[in-house]
């Protein structure tokens, strides 16, 4: 299906649709009949009613139709159709939406529960028969939608909410550690939520509910190539030697800096070895370069300066026998991104400085 567009503006438009969509969802089944508003018990209803038949098999379908496919919005679904099932002992529940996020659908699978969606995913299971269809629509609006929670200032709030998941945060104490305006940091906040990363408490602070697919999605969604880089050669005995050179030559110039990769690894979780020397530069990275004696060089560099098209990659550096590296989340997001044995170090990371990011 191409991707989704005309989103329905009204619920009842969105159960028109999806119903009129069924067949395609499901083409192996007949639909014998659909009926709307079905009311089951004394104040509970089903949106719809599916009779369906495949062979021998017959199956009373109910879907639960909402206007958004939201994690948030998929759990009151998914207890609704519980509800809903006890009540009609035999039937299946389906969740239906204009779009479903890969998270819905997760939470859906675990719950035993079906799904419908005009993006072209489909999934249900009992019996024989199962359908597990995900739509090229779907794929693309997943990915604006990680494109959103990872624009540069947004991940200073993912960075921010990374650095301690355990503890609760505060938008005015988020806005502060991430240099941005409340607002901005309400937005994020709120895109955070409706993708169910984090929740919000009675007292509107906020809570990290799932760290370890947050880093996972952000991860993996990170390039480092959208920062300069500037690959050179230095003369520097050893990895250690132009570490310990770029230190000295950092606090004289005033020159801040971060050491990440490979190198920046070795101060918190060594098991990788490499002789690259990979470092944010906030600013200065020519006066840093010129101090260095390094030459820019097109393929076997030993250096690798970065300057960061956001400068939040700063958050949470701090100093490591004598020299700076970045935050941990920072380390395992650059790690996983970097060529070589980069991901092997990356777990290492995790394992051992990353306590709370269990394996995704």
């Amino acid at each position: 299906m191409p991707e989704l567009v005309n989103t329905p503006r009204t619920e009842a438009e969105t159960v028109r649709r999806i119903l009129a969509e069924l067949p395609r969802a499901w083409p192996n089944l007949k639909i014998e009949r659909i009926l709307q508003e079905v009311r089951t018990g004394t104040s509970d209803r089903a949106d719809a009613v599916a009779e369906v038949v495949l062979g021998r098999i017959r199956k009373e379908i109910l879907l639960e139709v909402k206007s958004s496919g939201e994690p948030r919005v998929a759990e009151r679904a998914i207890s609704q159709l519980r509800r809903l099932g006890r009540l009609r002992p035999g039937s299946y529940g389906v969740f239906a939406a204009p779009y479903i996020s890969e998270r819905s659908r997760e939470l859906c699978k675990s719950e035993g529960i079906g799904f419908v969606d005009l993006a072209g995913d489909s999934y249900l299971r009992f019996a024989s028969v199962l359908v597990d269809r995900v739509g090229e629509g779907s794929r693309s609006k997943e990915q604006r939608g990680l494109r959103s929670i990872l624009a540069p200032k947004a991940t200073r709030v993912v960075r921010a909410l990374l650095r301690d998941p355990g503890k609760r945060a505060t938008i005015s104490g988020l806005a502060e550690a991430c240099e941005m305006s409340p607002a901005g940091v309400y937005l994020v906040a709120e895109l955070l939520e409706s993708k169910g990363y984090v929740m919000r408490e009675a007292d509107r602070s906020i809570r990290v509910t799932e760290p370890a697919r947050l880093l996972r999605d952000w991860a993996e969604n990170w390039s480092m190539e959208r920062n300069r880089i500037s690959r050179s050669f230095s003369f520097g005995q050893s990895s250690k030697g132009i570490v310990a050179d770029i230190a000295a030559a950092s606090e004289r110039l005033g020159i801040e800096y971060a050491l990440t990769g490979i190198a920046g690894a070795y101060f918190v979780a060594p098991f990788v070895r490499s002789e690259e020397v990979w470092l944010y530069v906030k600013s200065g990275s020519d006066r840093l370069a010129q101090a260095l004696d390094l030459r820019p060089v097109s393929s076997g560099p030993n250096v690798v300066l970065l300057e960061p098209y956001d400068p939040g990659v700063f958050q949470g550096a701090r100093s490591l026998a004598g020299a700076n590296v970045v935050s941990d989340v920072q380390l395992y997001v650059d790690l996983l991104n970097f060529p070589g044995r980069g991901r092997e170090q990356a777990e290492r990371v995790r394992e051992k400085a990353l306590t709370w990011a269990i394996p995704p």
